[in-house]
């Protein structure tokens, strides 16, 4: 809690200030809108740190494309606060226990933390696991930003930026878009390829953080919790393969039936404007490169929407997503997409951080005591 309110409080700290007195000209553009530092600075270091993606401004944080100060701790807010969540908690208990005396109670109690994590908190990972997270984290954010200045340097997104605004626009599509959701360009002036893999992406989301959670509960030193019993599942229970493989193709397929029928009811139910695209319909017209109105962007949106993320092709001359032009009971459909998308994460069995079980203990001795092996 502690390490929440401190991201909140600097975000906010840092937002209002650089707006306040540092950016001239992003202080124009809020007065034109009339938006004022302080409602703004809270506003995005929630939404950043929460990584839901929302901004005040209209266009996201296209505003702020040539700010690689505010875009780079934008995308910092948007790491810790999601994937790299469990990595910085496990990097302050890592400190504190360090810092504490050696034969201190609180010494005692975080050096058991840090060897039986998965015992007391849900998003502290063992050591091994944590690395592990942070190199796949690593990993999705090279090989995005890689494949974006590849296929679009020169692209109708990027267009007007210098080579190393490209860049670090590049770097911060690359963190925002696979949970956040916010952009600094034009996404449908993306390339296909570019755009395919944002999907993949956003389909990705927490993933990582879900696998690795899973991975741990019941990973293969078969640890016991403090009800005695294999930690994170029932014994009896404890059947199958558990590898991390596993558990990624479990968490990966879980939703692919119900994901298969969304998006045939969707294009069923979007049938007619389908076909008015392809007569030559003009309401729906987007652009050059996507189309008007296409599978790949139904695809695309039903992506955002499983990964909570909250990007869109959009459509051309139009404030709302794409998917603001759907039938009522196509945009039902998109809403049970993204609850399932939300639930995805939940643990399959009661979690051993918060699982306690007690008994009644004999007369004479205390009410309750927790079951030890």
């Amino acid at each position: 809690l502690s390490y929440i309110c401190v991201m909140h409080v600097i975000g906010f700290a840092v937002f209002f200030v650089y707006l306040r007195f540092f950016d001239q000209k992003l202080q124009d553009q809020f007065s034109d809108l009339g938006l004022h530092p302080a409602p703004h600075a809270l506003y995005l270091s929630i939404s950043s740190f929460q990584n839901n993606g929302l901004c005040i401004t209209p266009s996201s944080v296209m505003s702020m494309a040539e700010s690689p100060f505010l875009l780079g701790f934008i995308g910092a807010l948007i790491v810790l606060g999601n994937t790299g969540l469990p990595i910085m908690i496990r990097l302050i208990v890592v400190v504190l226990q360090r810092r504490a005396r050696e034969d201190s109670e609180r010494r005692r109690a975080l050096d058991f933390l840090l060897e039986h994590p998965r015992r007391c908190f849900t998003m502290l990972f063992p050591a091994v696991h944590t690395l592990w997270l942070l190199l796949v984290l690593l990993a999705m954010i090279a090989t995005l930003t890689s494949v974006i200045l590849w296929q679009d340097y020169d692209s109708p997104a990027m267009h007007g930026l210098s080579g190393w605004a490209k860049v670090y626009n590049a770097l911060f599509q690359s963190t925002s878009i696979r949970t956040a959701g916010m952009n600094s360009v034009d996404i449908a002036g993306l390339s296909q390829s570019t755009t395919f893999l944002i999907a993949m992406m956003m389909y990705l989301g927490t993933t990582p953080v879900v696998v690795t959670m899973r991975f741990s509960s019941v990973g293969q030193q078969q640890e016991l919790d403090i009800t005695g019993r294999l930690e994170g599942i029932d014994e009896e229970m404890f059947v199958g393969d558990n590898s991390l493989r596993a558990q990624a193709k479990r968490v990966l397929s879980q939703d692919i039936s119900f994901l298969v029928l969304c998006v045939f009811l969707i294009c069923w139910f979007e049938n007619g404007k389908f076909s008015d695209a392809d007569n030559g319909h003009t309401l729906y017209r987007a652009g050059d490169v996507y189309g008007e109105f296409t599978f790949f962007k139904v695809f695309f949106e039903l992506a955002s929407a499983y990964g909570t993320c909250g990007l869109s092709l959009g459509l051309r001359d139009q404030v709302s997503s794409f998917s603001g032009v759907w039938t009522i009971r196509s945009q039902m459909v998109l809403v049970a997409v993204m609850v399932m998308g939300r639930l995805r994460g939940l643990p399959d069995s009661i979690d051993p951080s918060v699982r306690v079980k007690l008994q009644t203990a004999p007369a004479g001795e205390k009410e309750h005591c927790f079951v030890h092996a």
